[in-house]
């Protein structure tokens, strides 16, 4: 009973989706009745709810560039539903056979690609006809009048979407993509702090990463698409013209690519992390079983340099949530990561003097070890489009 009133209050007291939600509602209102007394005045039409149909499904739609690209399809949807209401009634005056007839052809022919996803309400439009409209369904008279409605209430529903505060969604886009990418940066120092004091990867902790990473992984991705519909939202929109919005595809699109990338591979590192916490506990479990040549696991010295490895990845994230604008081409300075990619080549550097043809020695966590630095390298490359030792 609560929660009315609380979306309401919190779509009163500020920004963001209960308030576009309302917004949204009070525009798809305002079209359908425009929609309607337009019908009624201009076409003399007795009961023109085609109208209004067509303008809420329009106003609804969440960007401009949507509702003029949809208008369209949904000329062509109801336009169909239309004719195969007068075909039906035509072809037999038993409402029963009609409705089968238009519910069966409608639905296959909502499978036209030319409908796009709204092609199940070409049955929907025939089928609403042939059982409300009577024989008025079988007049041509009639169907040029509900065509005339469909292409009112588009109209109104694109130019109501258009002018009465068209919506914008960089706003949401900036703030999924800074959430997440500060997210990113809390988990990979949370890694490198972890790993600083206990010299070896927690099962516990390893688990949790992953399960942290994971979800990251798929917000980052939300964040992408969030960063899309910016960008959509600005075509055809008037407010770009009046307010000379930046363009969401230079600021927030690299940063957003950037960091689904970079979270896919903070997903293989947790990964690689549980590996070796389970070959650890493995090997504490058997203690009759060592590893020829020295303890299985991680070397302390990677461990330290990886940890500063962490940090480095972190401080990049947290470069994009405090500015997106760092990942964009035409920044000028230098890209997030590039503290990281040098650290990269130097934690190269180590780990080879440390290979098995350097020293002899064989260790169970050298293929871990592998695991991480490759995935930290590949982080590494998304972000500053170069590989560790590359001269440019």
């Amino acid at each position: 009973m609560l929660r009315p009133p609380r979306f309401l209050a919190r779509a009163a007291r500020a920004s963001g989706p209960e308030r576009e939600a309302v917004i949204q509602a009070a525009k798809a209102a305002v079209a359908a009745a425009l929609a309607w007394l337009l019908s009624r005045w201009v076409l003399e039409s007795p009961q023109p709810w085609l109208a209004p149909y067509a303008a809420v499904f329009l106003v609804v739609q969440v960007t401009i560039y949507r509702s003029v690209r949809d208008a369209g399809q949904q000329l062509a949807v109801v336009a169909t539903g239309v004719v195969l209401a007068l075909v039906a009634t035509l072809l037999t005056d038993q409402v029963v056979v009609g409705l089968a007839v238009v519910v069966l052809v409608g639905m296959l022919l909502s499978r036209l690609r030319m409908f796009g996803e709204h092609g199940q309400w070409v049955a929907v439009t025939a089928l609403i006809l042939v059982s409300q409209a009577g024989p008025e369904a079988s007049s041509p008279v009639s169907a040029v009048v509900r065509l005339a409605e469909i292409a009112v209430g588009a109209v109104v529903g694109v130019v109501v979407n258009m002018l009465v505060l068209p919506p914008v969604y960089q706003r949401d886009a900036t703030a999924a993509l800074t959430g997440v990418a500060g997210r990113l940066a809390d988990l990979l120092r949370r890694m490198a702090s972890s790993l600083r004091e206990d010299q070896e990867a927690r099962a516990d902790l390893a688990h949790d990463w992953l399960h942290r990473a994971r979800g990251l992984a798929d917000e980052a991705r939300r964040a992408r698409d969030s960063a899309s519909w910016a960008r959509e939202s600005l075509r055809l929109n008037p407010v770009r013209r009046r307010q000379r919005t930046a363009d969401p595809a230079a600021v927030l699109g690299p940063a957003a690519d950037a960091v689904v990338e970079v979270s896919s591979h903070v997903v293989d590192l947790c990964e690689a992390t549980v590996d070796a916490a389970e070959q650890q506990d493995e090997a504490r479990a058997d203690e009759d079983e060592t590893t020829e040549g020295g303890e299985p696991g991680l070397d302390p010295l990677f461990v330290g340099s990886f940890a500063d490895l962490l940090d480095h990845l972190a401080a990049a994230m947290e470069e994009i949530r405090d500015d997106p604008a760092a990942m964009s081409p035409q920044a000028d300075r230098h890209p997030p990561g590039t503290g990281a990619l040098e650290l990269m080549s130097a934690v190269h550097r180590e780990a080879a003097q440390r290979l098995p043809g350097s020293t002899g020695e064989v260790r169970a966590g050298w293929s871990v070890e592998g695991a991480l630095l490759n995935a930290a390298q590949r982080a590494v490359v998304d972000l500053t489009g170069r590989r560790p030792g590359s001269s440019e």
